[in-house]
């Protein structure tokens, strides 16, 4: 018995966290880059903590095809706070958040990178 949760349980979490960061920003002005610059970086941690969700069920699977599929969904979640992201720095061009999406896309290359090498 498998103690990880379920991919829709992790994709809920991701979206939730995304929603939940989206209506803080929202609130935020767009030249306050103090509270910007701590809502992109506990969105970063959010997808981390994700992240460590997906290896800690990585390593109870025997199937490497179960292990391509969650690499996989961490390639959609660090695709969709990516979007998330770009959409947040448009609103506040001069808060340095390339630095946040940058990392994000490091984090899809990896596992990217970890779902071709188990198909």
């Amino acid at each position: 018995m498998s103690n990880c949760l379920s991919e829709a349980d992790l994709r809920q979490l991701g979206e939730s966290a995304v929603a939940d960061s989206e209506r803080r920003i929202a609130l935020i002005p767009p030249d306050l880059c103090g509270p910007f610059n701590t809502e992109a970086m506990r969105l970063e941690d959010q997808l981390i903590s994700l992240y460590k969700m997906v290896v800690f069920c990585v390593k109870q699977e025997a199937d490497l095809k179960q292990v391509a599929s969650l690499w996989a969904f961490m390639v959609g979640m660090c695709d969709y706070f990516a979007v998330s992201l770009a959409k947040l720095k448009n609103d506040h061009p001069a808060c340095g958040a390339n630095t946040y999406y940058d990392r994000i896309l490091d984090l899809r290359n990896k596992c990217q990178r970890l779902r071709e090498m188990h198909e």
